[in-house]
């Protein structure tokens, strides 16, 4: 491929990642992190301690992936993380023009991969940090999830099967559950994130970061009231809970299908964007910009 150079592609998204670290957005985590310690973790370690049985170390970030509140602020926090990204201020169009518009449009899809695996490093080790004093690690679910309820029933208005289903711990072991999770997780937001780096490139990033907004929040409440019409929305593939029924082995919606979907997403993404970059007056890259 003529004229791309990894050492021009690197240094673009290395720029963009030290610029997204020490963006003031990254204190946003804590929307997410704290009412999910509210609601996920502190429940779930009150019931290990009731059964005097620690958790599993990946059953947090297992709970917190297959939250329907947990996906939406972690998909509405990381739109906003993304909201000015690519970066166009005074001297971007010159480093642009030097760089050469394919090692700048590849450099930014790398940085979109390394900001998906960081968010998501952030999200799984401030899960952890949480029950890591009194926790186990296994490829084996806990009592506190597989029995609690049986035992206890509803206590409190807590039930368990509320924050880890048991389409899942009846399906699958929690390493398996975990790698899937952030998977979908993972992909959809990266599918999202090309979706910023399109708008920039066709002047549409506002639009389509109200429209992800609106997807992600219509599509979160389909969730929650588990309407068939889920699945015409992104976000209901992200979640790995939905695709099982409750007790059979059987799928509502194969997660194989699922992680295709999102992969052919992304490449079709990135091949439009690549074609696009070529042709791109650099004067036109921008659009609005989100504050």
């Amino acid at each position: 491929m003529k004229n791309i150079q990894i050492k021009n592609i690197a240094l673009t998204a290395g720029s963009e990642y030290i610029r997204w670290l020490v963006n003031p957005k990254i204190l946003l985590l804590a929307v997410v992190i704290l009412p999910l310690r509210d609601v996920v973790i502190m429940p779930m370690l009150k019931a290990a301690e009731k059964m005097d049985s620690p958790v599993n170390l990946l059953e947090p970030c297992i709970a917190t992936a297959n939250s329907w509140l947990g996906l939406l602020l972690m998909a509405l926090v990381y739109m906003v993380f993304m909201s000015s990204f690519p970066t166009m201020d005074g001297n971007m169009l010159f480093y642009i023009a030097r760089m050469g518009r394919r090692n700048w449009i590849l450099g930014e899809m790398l940085f979109q991969f390394m900001a998906v695996v960081t968010y998501n490093f952030i999200i799984i080790a401030a899960s952890v940090a949480q029950v890591a004093a009194d926790a186990f690690l296994a490829n084996g679910w806990s009592l506190a999830v597989t029995d609690y309820d049986g035992l206890y029933g509803v206590v409190g208005g807590f039930k368990m099967a509320e924050i880890i289903p048991p389409n899942l711990y009846f399906q699958m072991s929690p390493m398996k559950a975990f790698l899937l999770s952030y998977g979908l997780i993972s992909l959809f937001l990266l599918w999202c994130g090309f979706i910023f780096l399109a708008g920039c490139l066709y002047q549409k990033r506002l639009l389509l970061f109200l429209l992800q907004v609106l997807h992600i929040t219509v599509g979160c409440g389909l969730i929650l009231i588990r309407s068939r019409g889920m699945w015409l929305f992104p976000v209901s593939h992200s979640m790995l809970a939905c695709h099982y029924r409750k007790y059979f082995r059987e799928y509502m919606f194969a997660p194989w299908w699922s992680l295709a979907l999102f992969v052919l997403a992304v490449l079709l993404l990135m091949a439009l964007m690549y074609r696009k970059a070529r042709k791109v007056s650099l004067d036109m890259i921008g659009g609005d910009v989100l504050p």
